[in-house]
């Protein structure tokens, strides 16, 4: 290695110039001795350049370099750049000054001029760490190379440098603290970042020792780099800043003696348990645990730490003040460098209300949200486990699905509040009538199920059923108002009518059907006989869908004659299914169904359009004061564009509005009479005719029925049966009168005898329809009747 120059000369003057002391480096660069040199000033021994002025003072040459002429002994004169810097940190101390003697470039003796003949030479350049010697001036009289790497500087430049301007400016204070400190003990320790001339930093552990060269005090050091050290220390503090802040309760243990013992837990662990550290500190942490609970989780712990390995569990510990809670526990070894396992690491997560809300979800996933009762999807399994535990031991139960019969009626006219109110009250009637071990379900809006478990007998199970209908039947009290609920119920028995969950439910709602279909607020039990009529029922459902598109309807009309006149004014169009295998089925078998599914709708278009063809047909025969009436469905007179489409098809067809007469039942007026209003003011806008059909058999008020747009009112068959008996006869009457007070006309139906004719003349009824003077006839015979005036007989 090419050594490169080191800086030696230093000797000390007094304020007035006169050398003090003289260092072996002086000596070396001048050829003087120290004897030679006693008594002697700095100006016989520099002469400075002509710019600097030899005069001048030695406290005015302090920090500013100079350069001059450096007189040796054998004569020559010596290039060099001085320097003079006062020996105390304190500028405003008044004493002696140091002298650096730097030769100009090319002229300096060997780095090791100083210290050539020491053995010590290559050790001090060959040191790990950075090693430097300082003056009293707080300047570098001999360093090694990496302190030179470390400062980004070059060995010209480091001379002429104070050492505190090697630091950060907040640290110079304390370095040099360090410095006076150890010049006035004889030693100092510190750590402290040098700061390169690029921006290097470097992290120093520094010691630094007093001794003199020659009659020179200086000080000597090291400085350890710690860069690694510091950054392990800042990740300690990191990761223990993170346990200690982490929200996850930590525990570390401590294996000794085959024992686990606490040794550090954080805050967030005494937060979550309430136990402090130095409660704990020493114990095992099992002493948390629940005995006898968890216990799969516990061994399994217990053989990983047997094992030295890592395991999660979830279980439920006790918190200080007995408070159960669920946890979720990862625990993980911590190995030594010799891979001994020294420590465990417990995290602990609090899960209660996870588990609170996970059992939440599982109820709602399972449960009715407003009544607490069992849903389908808890129902089907319940019923199964029912259903195999009846194979099983030979035993009898029983499926009973329930429906409200007028849950609508109480929504529409008591509030969907009150109808909340009324199911959560059916539900707890149901609870209270069946006992723990079976099941109440609710499986859609106004439908409940019951699964009766282990009944001795069937007319036990009969008895049971009854008496919870009358307990359903009980009017439940809402808001000061009594609400008077009814349900049809439909029984299957099992093993007896299924041994699978898919037979005794489809066996229920056969039952359930027939209930409804025998009046509602009953209780039906399947049987072979009932499944026969619900598959017949279902396959007439099929057939009608089909039927329309098939021509498979055809029409009837039942004329309508004046009574005055004995003319034929008008007609009634009477639907008829010419079945293919089965003939004509008449409406009272397949109108209901039609209702039902929805079907009725486009078979009401259907007639309407054919009752328009007929009206067409009799005008191309000169006919044009005819008028034919058509039923209207509740679901047709409740579609929003209902009038809207109906004046599409008269224009399309051609056909005069007043030519058509629709029939509306008294009922269907008064299930929603503000709609029923709203929708006979838009069709009799359009110059249709408007008839109550079946009147006297409603509960219409004379209110509604003074606001209603109609023309016709049609007494019901069922009051001209007897019309010699009093009761019959004044009804009769009534209804005859109440019509023409509210000038609207009058027609009877189901006429057949001759004294109910005369009955009808005699007090002054409009018009009749009926067998006795027509039964409903096909359009041809209608034609020919109408063309012909036929009339009824005077």
């Amino acid at each position: 290695m090419n050594p490169s120059p080191l800086p030696l000369a230093v000797f000390v003057v007094d304020a007035g110039g006169a050398i003090a002391s003289w260092n072996k480096a002086c000596e070396k660069l001048t050829g003087y001795s120290a004897a030679d040199i006693r008594n002697k000033t700095l100006e016989q021994i520099i002469e400075f350049d002509l710019a600097d002025g030899c005069a001048r003072p030695i406290a005015a040459r302090v920090d500013v370099d100079s350069t001059g002429q450096l007189r040796c002994a054998d004569s020559r004169r010596l290039p060099v750049r001085v320097t003079i810097a006062p020996q105390s940190f304190d500028p405003d101390q008044p004493g002696t000054y140091s002298v650096i003697v730097i030769p100009r470039a090319g002229l300096a003796p060997p780095r090791y001029a100083l210290i050539q003949d020491l053995p010590t030479a290559d050790i001090i350049e060959g040191l790990p760490c950075v090693f430097y010697v300082i003056d009293q001036s707080g300047r570098l009289l001999l360093w090694n190379h990496l302190l030179e790497n470390a400062l980004e500087m070059t060995a010209e430049e480091l001379p002429t440098c104070d050492v505190q301007h090697f630091f950060d400016e907040n640290d110079r204070p304390d370095i040099v603290a360090k410095i006076v400190e150890a010049f006035e003990t004889g030693q100092s320790s510190h750590e402290a970042e040098l700061v390169g001339k690029h921006g290097k930093r470097s992290s120093l552990l520094f010691h630094c020792a007093r001794t003199s060269l020659g009659d020179l005090p200086v000080i000597f050091g090291t400085g350890l780099d710690i860069s690694a050290r510091k950054q392990t220390e800042q990740g300690l503090r990191v990761r223990e800043r993170a346990i200690y802040s982490s929200v996850n309760a930590i525990v570390i243990t401590c294996c000794e003696n085959g024992k686990n013992l606490v040794e550090y837990v954080n805050p967030a662990f005494e937060q979550m348990t309430g136990y402090t550290l130095a409660e704990i500190k020493g114990h095992d942490p099992r002493f948390m645990r629940i005995e006898g609970c968890d216990v799969h989780e516990h061994k399994r712990i217990h053989e990983a730490l047997k094992k030295r390995e890592s395991v999660q569990a979830i279980l439920r510990n006790v918190r200080k003040n007995g408070e159960v809670f669920w946890n979720d526990l990862r625990i993980d070894p911590v190995s030594n460098v010799d891979g001994e396992v020294t420590h465990f690491v417990g995290v602990i997560s609090d899960i209660t209300e996870a588990r609170h809300y996970e059992r939440r979800l599982h109820h709602l996933a399972h449960h009715d949200p407003l009544t607490g009762l069992a849903n389908r999807t808890l129902l089907q399994d319940e019923l199964k486990f029912s259903i195999d535990f009846a194979v099983r031991n030979k035993v009898l139960g029983a499926l009973a699905f329930l429906d409200l019969d007028n849950f609508k009626h109480i929504n529409d006219n008591f509030g969907h509040d009150a109808g909340d109110e009324v199911l959560r009250e059916i539900a707890n009637r149901l609870k209270m009538s069946v006992r723990d071990n079976d099941t109440v379900a609710r499986v859609g809006g106004d439908e409940f199920v019951l699964v009766i478990n282990n009944q001795p007998s069937h007319e036990q199970l009969a008895d049971l059923i009854e008496r919870i209908r009358q307990r359903v039947n009980v009017p439940i009290t809402v808001a000061g108002r009594d609400i008077l609920p009814g349900t049809s119920i439909g029984v299957s028995r099992f093993p007896h009518d299924g041994d699978t969950v898919d037979r005794v439910m489809r066996a229920a709602d056969a039952a359930m059907y027939h209930a409804k279909a025998l009046g509602k607020n009953n209780s039906q039990f399947y049987s072979s006989e009932l499944n026969q009529i619900v598959h017949e029922h279902l396959m007439l459902e099929a057939s009608l869908s089909k039927a329309i598109g098939n021509r498979e309807m055809v029409l009837g009309y039942q004329p309508k004659v004046d009574l005055r006149t004995g003319k034929v004014v008008g007609a009634e169009a009477l639907v008829r299914w010419n079945h293919p295998e089965n003939g004509i089925v008449l409406p009272d078998k397949f109108i209901p169904v039609a209702e039902e599914t929805g079907l009725i709708v486009p078979l009401g278009e259907w007639v309407i359009i054919e009752a328009c063809g007929a009206l067409k047909a009799l005008a191309r025969l000169g006919v044009h004061d005819f008028v034919i009436s058509v039923n209207l469905s509740a679901r047709q007179l409740r579609q929003r564009q209902f009038a809207a489409q109906l004046a599409r098809t008269l224009g399309r067809l051609g056909v005069n509005p007043a030519n058509l007469e629709l029939e509306v039942t008294e009922s269907q007026l008064m299930d929603h009479p503000d709609e029923a209003m709203e929708a006979l003011a838009e069709l009799k806008a359009l110059g249709v005719r408007l008839s109550i059909d079946d009147f006297g058999t409603g509960y219409s008020s004379l209110s509604h029925l003074q606001k209603f747009p109609v023309d016709f009112i049609k007494i019901d068959r069922s009051f001209l049966g007897e019309v010699n008996l009093d009761a019959h006869a004044v009804i009769t009457r009534a209804i005859i009168a109440l019509g023409h007070n509210l000038k609207l006309k009058v027609i009877a139906e189901g006429v057949e005898t001759l004294e109910q004719l005369t009955f009808l003349r005699t007090h002054h009824c409009d018009q009749m329809q009926g067998h006795y003077f027509s039964p409903a006839l096909s359009q041809k015979s209608l034609e020919e009747m109408v063309c012909s005036d036929t009339r009824l007989p005077g």
